[in-house]
């Protein structure tokens, strides 16, 4: 692009051709708008207006303001320019050609939106009064990186599909987020801590009302723009965003996917840093789930998080701070199993970094574990609400009526219920099945169901013409039902009409507990109760079983029953 000056003589003899002709094209060939133009750009090398910039325009502006016109005439005069410069665009940047910071555009130091190279982007933008909102000033800032975060996430938003209007709740907050994040040297958005971003929001106290409502929403814009879009991953951002990998889709929960990993709340850095190495292995080389992997991320932060509160590092680990961390553990309301689960995840990730060769203490988790036994928590739904859920279902949603009939029947859970996909329910001969993905177990089965409830979803299936394959429930964008939306128009439909289970009003979870008790009450064994189930042990099998006095009774009278000798053995060694 050429570089503004002025000709060291009184007139160009002539401007070019090009630019008569650009100038022609919108002043009409008007004589008191042509040559106004004409003559102005005699001062200049501007060879045409692809060569105008912001800098060419305020030194049109400052040749108004030497000139006794009105103050509409000269702001009819600046439109005009910007006219000229918006008007003769060339066709190629107007074919929905997405920005990108490579474009010579982005390459300046001061970037201009009114004349961003699009000709409906730009026209857009003559909408906006104080034309000066739209310079973006980059020679102001002072790091490097972020003056290239900055073009990133303006093109990010000037790809974004909106009109002007809603395009300002993004700029205008990006803007104040970039002047504080200079302002208090912070030079990666990515990296912003917990601590800055409570002190971002207290720095927009005099802002105005859209800058202080968007002020959330930009930071979350902001660090998944960048993260997304760099050419390498960013391992020491703050948050980390799953969209940027590709997983396999065993280790995702497609009904509640994982959508972020967060470590925003760690404030020392080389802890911080050493938690996101280990959660760089989990991600890259382990096969865990996703939700495992945060539920890991989530064990070990409580850790570092006390390690702050005590201005520790990893590497300067004694065995009192061990046990002082067991000591806060001991005085939380957990169950022993959840304790034993800190312990073993704080273990194994000192184990890892001693195998990074970081130096760090090393301790027997043995010595702090916990015995105990699991708790029992009756759990299954009473007869009275199914009864009464089941006589006012004809009035929820059809999309509830089946799911919740499907829970009902087959008791899956409700991430299963969430992903089913049409033609997972088939007949064969007399009998009637399902086939399902265990997003917990990473596995798939086949359980028997009722040959009603097929005919149910076959019929759902025609009636809203889902092909084989797709999902049975979906969200709006034609992905898998969400398992928290599920729940939470269930609770709304229940409350609508009076239905609850006494303390709350529904959990999709505890007709899994219905199915284990009316199974195991009814002669299946406990093996067949595990398998349907798909549990890993019988010990979890058991948790789902409920208090099921009628069972005990008959077990009773059937034991006595073939010990009567025992009574009639007491009785004679009464009668000696």
């Amino acid at each position: 692009m050429a570089v503004l000056k002025i000709v060291p003589k009184l007139y160009q003899e002539k401007i070019s051709e090009k630019l008569k002709e650009e100038i022609s094209l919108v002043t009409n060939g008007e004589a008191k708008y042509y040559n106004r133009l004409y003559k102005f750009f005699q001062y200049t090398d501007i060879q045409c207006t692809a060569d105008i910039n912001y800098e060419t325009r305020k030194m049109y502006m400052d040749s108004l303001e030497k000139e006794d016109i009105s103050e509409k005439y000269k702001a009819e005069l600046l439109s005009l320019f910007d006219r000229l410069k918006i008007e003769n665009m060339p066709d190629v940047y107007s074919q929905g050609k997405p920005f990108s910071v490579e474009q010579e555009f982005f390459k300046q130091d001061k970037l201009f939106l009114l004349y961003v190279p699009n000709k409906k982007k730009a026209q857009s933008f003559r909408q906006v009064v104080d034309k000066n909102d739209l310079l973006w000033d980059l020679t102001r800032i002072h790091s490097s990186q972020l003056v290239r975060q900055t073009k990133i996430l303006l093109c990010e938003i000037l790809n974004m599909d909106k009109v002007q209007r809603h395009r300002r709740y993004f700029l205008e907050p990006l803007k104040a987020l970039i002047r504080f994040c200079d302002k208090y040297g912070i030079d990666d958005i990515e990296e912003m801590e917990q601590a800055d971003e409570n002190r971002f929001y207290l720095y927009l106290n005099k802002e105005s009302e859209i800058i202080k409502k968007q002020a959330s929403k930009i930071v979350e814009f902001a660090r998944r723009t960048l993260f997304l879009t760099d050419s390498e991953t960013n391992w020491r951002a703050c948050i980390w965003y799953m969209d940027r990998f590709q997983f396999d889709k065993s280790r995702i929960n497609a009904s509640s996917p994982v959508k972020s990993l967060s470590f925003i709340n760690i404030y020392e850095k080389e802890n911080r840093w050493y938690l996101q190495l280990y959660a760089k292995y989990l991600v890259g080389i382990s096969d865990l789930s996703l939700s495992n992997i945060r539920n890991t991320i989530s064990f070990i932060s409580q850790f570092l998080k006390y390690l702050d509160g005590q201005s520790k590092k990893v590497t300067e680990l004694e065995i009192q701070d061990i046990e002082g961390y067991v000591s806060v553990l001991d005085k939380s309301d957990i169950k022993y199993s959840t304790f034993n689960r800190y312990i073993t995840h704080m273990h194994t990730f000192l184990q890892f970094l001693k195998m990074k060769n970081i130096e760090v203490l090393k301790f027997y988790p043995e010595r702090f574990l916990k015995k105990g036994f699991s708790e029992h928590n009756e759990r299954s739904v009473p007869e009275k609400t199914i009864a009464h859920l089941i006589k006012e279902l004809p009035a929820f949603p059809e999309h509830l009526q089946l799911m919740y009939l499907i829970l009902f029947c087959t008791g899956i859970r409700k991430s299963e219920v969430c992903t089913i996909k049409s033609g997972a329910f088939y007949s064969q001969g007399n009998e009637s099945w399902m086939r399902i993905y265990q997003s917990k177990m990473r596995r798939e089965k086949v359980i028997p169901v009722p040959s009603l409830l097929v005919g149910l979803v076959n019929d759902y299936e025609k009636k809203y013409r889902i092909k084989n394959g797709e999902y049975l429930f979906k969200n709006k964008k034609g992905g898998a039902f969400n398992g928290q939306t599920f729940s939470n128009q269930m609770i709304r439909e229940c409350k609508a009409r009076g239905i609850d289970c006494g303390d709350y009003i529904f959990r999709a979870h505890d007709y899994r507990h219905n199915l284990a008790t009316s199974m195991y009450g009814n002669g299946v064994s406990i093996q067949g109760v595990r398998d349907y189930l798909g549990h890993s042990s019988e010990n979890m099998t058991k948790q789902y079983i409920d208090f099921m006095p009628e069972r005990i009774v008959s077990a009773e009278d059937k034991y006595f029953s073939k010990n009567q000798s025992f009574k009639l053995k007491g009785a004679e060694d009464d009668e000696r």
